[in-house]
C-alpha cells in the first residue's frame, strides 16, 4: 500500500501522504520525522464543512508529540464533495446512509492504523470535532479499542440537538419538519441507532474527554451534557468561554491539551 502514497506536505518535523484507503475513500496519514516508530496513532474526524486537511492545524503537535496521525474525508465532505448532497438535509434518509456509511469508513481508517506496521499495538487514540465528536462518539463504542477518546465540542441527544441547534442546516430540518407536521421526536426515534447518546453506553473502561464551549449555539450545553452522563468510563469535562469554533482558536490550545492527556495514558 505504501507505494500508493503521494507525499502531500513536507515539513522538517513530519510527513504528511496522501493515500486512498479503499477506491473513493481518500486520506492523508501523518508520520513524525523526529522520532522512530512504532508509534502511537490518532484518527482524527473533522467538523460539518471541513474536511481531513483540518489535520494539518494541529500537525506540528501531533509530530512533536512523537504520535501518527490518520485523517478521512466524511461523507459528502472535502474531495468526496458531491453537488446537491449533504449530510445534514431534509432528504433524512440519504443523511442516514451517509451517517452509516461514515462509521463504515472509519472503521476502515482503524483498520489500516491496526495492520500499519509503523502503528504501536493498543496504542490508538481518537480526536474529533464537532461532527467528527459526534460520529466518533459512535464509532469508539463499535470499535471499543481507542486507548483514549476526545470530543471537542461534541453532544448527543438527536432529539435536542434537532429542536435547538442553530446551524443553518439543522434549522432547515427543523422548519421542513414543523411544515410537514413530523414531530422531531420521531425522528430521533428513527435515527436513535446513530444517536451517540445510545452508543456510548458499551464504553465502560476508555478515558473521554471533553473540550466544550460555553457560548455554543451548534451543539447546545445540554446535548454535550447528555452524552457526559450517559458514559459510564473515566471521563473529564472542560468549559471554555469561547463559541463552537473553540478548536480553532490558540489561546485555549485545545490541541495541545488533547496531547497532553494523550500522552498520559501512553
Amino acid at each position: 500500500m505504501e507505494a500508493d502514497f503521494v507525499p502531500f506536505r513536507e515539513h522538517r518535523e513530519y510527513t504528511i501522504f496522501r493515500f486512498f484507503l479503499k477506491p473513493g475513500l481518500p486520506a492523508l496519514f501523518l508520520t513524525p520525522r523526529n522520532a522512530p516508530p512504532p508509534y502511537p496513532a490518532i484518527l482524527f474526524l473533522h467538523h460539518y464543512r471541513g474536511s481531513k486537511e483540518n489535520l494539518t492545524f494541529f500537525a506540528l503537535e501531533t509530530a512533536r508529540r512523537g504520535f501518527a496521525a490518520l485523517a478521512i474525508d466524511m461523507e459528502y465532505h472535502g474531495e468526496r464533495r458531491v453537488n446537491g448532497r449533504d449530510i445534514l438535509s431534509t432528504d433524512l434518509e440519504d443523511d442516514y446512509q451517509a451517517f452509516l456509511r461514515t462509521f463504515e469508513h472509519a472503521l476502515s481508517a482503524l483498520h489500516f492504523l491496526e495492520t500499519h506496521e509503523s502503528i504501536r499495538p493498543g496504542e490508538i487514540f481518537f480526536l474529533g470535532v464537532s461532527l467528527g465528536a459526534l460520529v466518533g462518539a459512535v464509532t469508539a463504542a463499535l470499535y471499543g479499542k481507542f486507548r483514549g477518546i476526545a470530543l471537542v465540542v461534541g453532544g448527543g441527544d438527536i432529539e435536542i440537538l434537532f429542536e435547538e441547534s442553530m446551524l443553518d442546516s439543522i434549522v432547515n430540518i427543523r422548519y421542513d419538519l414543523r411544515k410537514r407536521g413530523i414531530p422531531v421526536r420521531d425522528v430521533a426515534i428513527a435515527w436513535k441507532d446513530l444517536d451517540p447518546v445510545n452508543a456510548v453506553e458499551a464504553l465502560t473502561d476508555t478515558p473521554v474527554f471533553f473540550f466544550n464551549a460555553t457560548r455554543d449555539t451548534i451543539v447546545p450545553g445540554e446535548c454535550t451534557l447528555a452524552l457526559y452522563r450517559a458514559i459510564r468510563a473515566p471521563k473529564e469535562i472542560q468549559w471554555f468561554h469561547a463559541e463552537h469554533n473553540l478548536f480553532y482558536l490558540p489561546r485555549y490550545r485545545i490541541p495541545q491539551r488533547v496531547f497532553e492527556r494523550f500522552s498520559a495514558l501512553r
